[in-house]
């Protein structure tokens, strides 16, 4: 995909942790327009069957801390850019590349957004956020009635989830590769049914990653 047109976002307005986060603040957390190449001859299913659930589930517990490059696309169709590090299930950080501002922390069941480095967060509760459907999906793996449908493709299979308890908000369409099983990118749609596109890029995969990857940082003003 060509962003050299590509509009940079600010997209998270105030908005109450009591309330339901939209996904243009989901959108802070992931990433890019996944360019989805022959749909029409994709085959689509309920859901995959015991062996397909077996190998996607073993791909989701398999998956090493990793790092790398991110693309998203917003529901407003702007697009931004930036690094990341995952840790999953319970670490994120993305940072943004414009002016090396905007920083998005998951860390265990909250997420905080800082709109400029180093200043103070902004708190949401993961619950609130369809992530909290893909981190279950990799906690706890996938069972056969979270799978709203399944889709086939030449080169990728993708699998959208839900929460059948509807306890938890939206759903998440995770893209993976189908040589080897990389997941590598994820679709978020919230309660509203806005849509945040994720893409991975340059991924580098560790054994671990020291936990301050994580830490949030808050420039100290002197206090006269």
């Amino acid at each position: 995909m060509n962003n050299s047109n590509s509009k940079t976002a600010r997209p998270w307005p105030p908005v109450p942790i009591a309330a339901p986060v939209p996904a243009f603040i989901l959108g802070l957390l992931l990433v890019m327009a996944l360019s989805l190449t022959a749909i029409s001859t994709a085959s689509a299913s309920s859901a995959p069957d015991s062996a397909w659930m077996t190998r996607i589930n073993q791909a989701l517990q398999a998956m090493p801390p990793l790092s790398g490059r991110f693309q998203q696309k917003l529901p407003n169709g702007a697009h931004a850019a930036g690094s990341y590090a995952i840790d999953w299930p319970d670490r994120l950080r993305f940072a943004y590349d414009v002016g090396g501002e905007s920083i998005v922390t998951v860390k265990g069941k909250f997420v905080a957004v800082q709109e400029v480095a180093g200043a103070e967060p902004n708190w949401f509760p993961v619950a609130l956020t369809p992530l909290a459907v893909l981190r279950q999906a990799i906690s706890d793996g996938i069972s056969t009635e979270m799978v709203h449908e399944f889709t086939l493709r030449e080169d990728n299979y993708s699998i959208t989830l839900h929460d059948p308890s509807d306890e938890l908000p939206g759903m998440a369409e995770l893209f993976f590769t189908r040589k080897g099983d990389r997941l590598y990118a994820w679709q978020l749609t919230d309660v509203q049914n806005l849509v945040t596109l994720v893409r991975l890029s340059e991924i580098i995969t560790h054994e671990t990653l020291p936990r301050s990857y994580f830490d949030i940082i808050e420039n100290e003003e002197d206090d006269y």
